[in-house]
């Protein structure tokens, strides 16, 4: 098993960050979600402009959201990416 010893503080603190940025994110995804089915449950029954218009711009801040989620899970995987070959190389050193 490997330790993570020579994991460098700032790759974690980095680490730490993405993932509160990720939990929030996540959070208010999930609310937006939340927001959206209920826009559209008004949409469907009234049809009216105003409902059309609230889940338009409820829509859009989804995708905003999911747009900001994409680029942090491609951060996180990066940085996670790049801890495994560090990990694979000290490895293969030590054998």
């Amino acid at each position: 098993m490997f330790k993570f010893d020579n994991f460098s503080e700032k790759d974690s603190k980095s680490v730490d960050d993405i993932e509160k940025l990720i939990n929030e994110n996540s959070s208010e995804h999930q609310q937006l979600l939340d927001s959206f089915k209920k826009s559209m449950d008004s949409f469907a029954t009234e049809r009216s402009m105003d409902t059309c218009l609230q889940a338009l711009n409820i829509s859009i801040q989804l995708a905003s959201v999911r747009s900001t989620l994409t680029e942090l899970y491609k951060s996180y995987c990066h940085i996670l990416e790049g801890e495994v070959t560090r990990l694979r190389k000290i490895n293969q050193e030590n054998t």
